[in-house]
């Protein structure tokens, strides 16, 4: 038994689907001067750190306190504590001053 011909249209130009690509880069630039500005006080610095696009513990922060100077990520904060991702809990009452590192 002979099936028939199935139509076949001819594609004359070339197809380039999906090809192309775009970079898209985020300006952190003004959130970084926001949260280092020495006028703003740290639970305001911390609220701006929580309220920037994307998530918290992408960010390289340096916390300075009393004691130490941290050089870690944020993974939350809990009551009247910072928790990092190196497992330290810092009391946000001891914080003197929060920097974001690029």
């Amino acid at each position: 038994m002979k099936k028939n011909k199935i139509f076949k249209n001819k594609v004359d130009n070339r197809l380039g689907n999906n090809q192309k690509s775009f970079n898209i880069t985020e300006q952190g630039d003004i959130n970084e001067k926001i949260i280092e500005n020495d006028t703003l006080s740290i639970n305001e610095k911390i609220e701006k750190l929580f309220n920037r696009n994307g998530y918290i513990f992408n960010v390289n922060v340096k916390i300075i306190t009393d004691n130490r100077e941290y050089d870690t990520k944020i993974a939350g904060k809990v009551n009247n504590h910072l928790i990092t991702l190196d497992n330290d809990i810092i009391a946000i009452n001891d914080i003197k001053n929060i920097i974001i590192k690029d």
